[in-house]
């Protein structure tokens, strides 16, 4: 049997009373992200804890040799089911973008392209040339009567 440290003792005692025995919040603990990272990697190469996926990413649960490490009851194993996300009816999309374009296709002037999207002129003026840059867009301005330009996608 491995000889515990004091920390190490202290994590897995701390975790083995949670309903899945996972170690990460009771490492945020330890201040040092040296040590903690000592500590972690002892304990997985001694077998005290073992690495398990889950949807936080890797979670590290107590094994059944960090029980009988700490004399506490093994906890009992936890069956993991997969749960089916629902599948979105529409991809996301970029929607002040499709907002932008919608105007566009029709001609807008800044104004209108501010208000629709709650943008800051310099803002819009930026969207306007990441269009013509990255997307490949061509837009037209002309200055109506009014002496506000109109873009519209030519």
């Amino acid at each position: 049997m491995t000889d515990l440290s004091p920390t190490q003792r202290r994590v897995l005692e701390a975790a083995s009373r949670q309903p899945k025995p996972d170690i990460r919040e009771h490492m945020l603990d330890i201040k040092s992200p040296a040590i903690r990272d000592k500590v972690l990697r002892s304990m997985l190469k001694h077998g005290l804890v073992i690495e398990d996926s889950d949807a936080d990413g890797v979670a590290y649960i107590v094994s059944s040799a960090g029980f009988a490490a700490i004399n506490a009851p093994a906890a009992a194993p936890t069956i993991k089911t997969r749960k089916e996300k629902p599948k979105p009816e529409q991809p996301v999309r970029n929607a002040k973008k499709d907002i932008i374009m919608g105007l566009l296709r029709s001609g807008a002037t800044l104004a209108q392209i501010m208000g629709a999207t709650g943008w800051q002129k310099h803002s819009v003026h930026g969207a306007l040339a990441n269009l013509k840059t990255k997307g490949g867009i061509v837009i037209a301005s002309t200055k109506a009567d009014s002496g506000e330009r109109i873009y519209k996608i030519a």
